[in-house]
C-alpha cells in the first residue's frame, strides 16, 4: 500500500487509517503527520486543485457533482487543465493549503473563509449554504440549565461564535460552563456517553444527534454560511478557467433544482464520496441527507449569490470580529480584505452570459 497522492483523492483518508491501523505511518519526531501530508500539491500549470469537504452538507453536493461535470472536463482539457481533488475534514485543514501554487479553489465555512483571506489573497466567489450551527443537548431545554455542564465546541469556528452568543442571550460566559474541545465528528458519541451535556456544531451534526435519540434537542441556533473562494492570484491569471469553474458551480445548482432525480443522483455521489473517504457510510439516513441540500442551499433565496452588504459591511464582517476578539487574528487585522475578496464579480459575470456559459446545458458522467 502506497501513502501517496491516490489516483482519487477521495480515497486518501481510508488509506492513510489503514496504513495508521498497520503501524506503517510513522512521523518524524515531534512533527506529528497531518493525513493531508500525503497530498501532492506541488504547483502545475496542468491542473487545477479544488479543496473539498465530503462530509459538510450541502457544500458536497456542489463539489459532488462539479467533479462529474463532463461539461467543465472537456473545456478544461481544451486549456491542457484537467481538475484535482482533494479530501479534508473540516475547513480549517483546508485554508491553509489555498494560494501558493497550492489549492486553487476551495469549498470553506465562514470562519476558514475569513482565515484564508487572512492568510493569502483570496476572492469569493459565490455561497455554498445558509444554514443554522446548533447547540445540541441531551434533557434540558434552555441554556441557562447547562450552567456548570460540559459543553462540546470547535474552538474559533462558527459554532463556537453560536454558542457565545447564546450564552450572551441567557446572561452566561464561557466561565459559567465546561468548555470540551471536540472534533463535530466526536460530539454524536460524547453527547450518547454522557461526557458531555451538549455540544454545539454545524450540520449534519446536529441532525445525526437528533435522529438518534430523541432525548436529543436543539436548544439553541445561529445563523452560518459556506463558500466557494479561488486564490486571487489564480483568478487573476486565468481568469477564463476561472470563468470555467464558476459556471460549473452554477450549473451544479441548476441541475440540482431542475428536477428531484437530479438532486436524488447527487445524493448517490455524495454517500459515495463520504463512505469512500471515511470508510463507512454516513450516519444519517439519504432522505435526510437530501432534506439538508435542498433546505440549505436549494430553497436559499437567490443563491448561488453574494448577499448584499448589511449597513455598507461585507458577510462575514460579525465572524471577523469574532476572529479577532478570540486573538485568532491581529487586533490591527487589515479589515479592507474583506471587502476586496468579496468584490470579486466574477459570478456576477458568468452569470449575466448563461448561454455562452452553458448554465442551463447539463451533461453528467454517472
Amino acid at each position: 500500500m502506497n501513502a501517496g497522492r491516490l489516483s482519487n483523492p477521495l480515497h486518501a483518508l481510508a488509506a492513510l487509517a489503514a496504513l495508521a491501523i498497520l503501524g506503517l505511518l510513522t512521523a518524524a519526531p515531534g512533527n506529528a503527520a497531518e493525513y493531508y501530508d500525503s497530498y501532492d500539491l506541488t504547483p502545475r500549470t496542468d491542473t487545477v486543485d479544488l479543496g473539498v469537504q465530503p462530509n459538510a452538507w450541502p457544500l458536497a453536493f456542489i463539489s459532488a457533482v462539479m467533479q462529474r461535470d463532463k461539461l467543465l472536463a472537456a473545456e478544461l482539457k481544451t486549456k491542457g487543465i484537467s481538475l484535482r481533488t482533494f479530501a479534508f475534514r473540516k475547513g480549517n485543514d483546508v485554508y491553509k493549503l489555498v494560494g501558493n501554487g497550492k489549492l486553487e479553489m476551495a469549498f470553506l465555512g465562514d470562519m476558514p473563509t475569513v482565515n484564508a483571506i487572512a492568510t493569502t489573497p483570496t476572492v469569493v466567489i459565490g455561497l455554498g449554504k445558509r444554514n443554522f450551527s446548533s447547540v445540541v443537548a441531551r434533557d434540558y431545554s434552555r441554556l441557562e440549565e447547562l450552567r456548570g455542564k460540559k459543553i462540546g465546541y470547535s474552538a474559533g469556528s462558527s459554532s463556537h461564535l453560536v454558542l457565545l452568543r447564546g450564552l450572551e442571550a441567557a446572561k452566561m460566559t464561557e466561565e459559567d460552563i465546561e468548555l470540551v474541545t471536540l472534533e463535530p465528528a466526536q460530539m454524536p458519541d460524547a453527547l450518547e456517553n454522557e461526557q458531555v451535556a451538549a455540544y454545539s456544531a454545524w450540520e449534519p451534526t446536529p441532525s445525526m444527534s437528533l435522529a438518534r435519540n430523541p432525548r436529543n434537542r436543539a436548544i439553541y441556533r445561529g445563523m452560518s454560511t459556506d463558500w466557494l473562494v479561488f486564490s486571487r492570484d489564480f483568478s487573476d491569471k486565468q481568469p477564463e478557467v476561472a470563468a470555467l469553474l464558476t459556471a460549473s458551480y452554477v450549473r451544479a445548482i441548476n441541475w440540482m433544482r431542475q428536477k428531484s432525480a437530479n438532486l436524488d443522483l447527487a445524493a448517490d455521489w455524495v454517500i459515495a464520496d463520504s463512505t469512500a473517504f471515511t470508510g463507512k457510510p454516513p450516519a444519517l439516513p439519504r432522505p435526510k441527507v437530501i432534506d439538508i441540500a435542498r433546505k440549505d442551499l436549494l430553497d436559499v433565496p437567490g443563491a448561488p449569490s453574494i448577499p448584499a452588504q448589511v449597513d455598507g459591511a461585507p458577510p462575514l464582517t460579525r465572524e471577523l470580529a469574532f476572529l479577532k476578539a478570540q486573538g485568532r487574528l491581529p487586533a490591527d487585522f487589515d479589515d479592507s480584505l474583506l471587502s476586496k475578496a468579496f468584490a470579486y464579480d466574477g459570478l456576477k459575470r458568468v452569470q449575466a452570459d448563461p448561454k455562452r456559459h452553458r448554465l442551463y446545458q447539463f451533461d453528467y458522467a454517472k
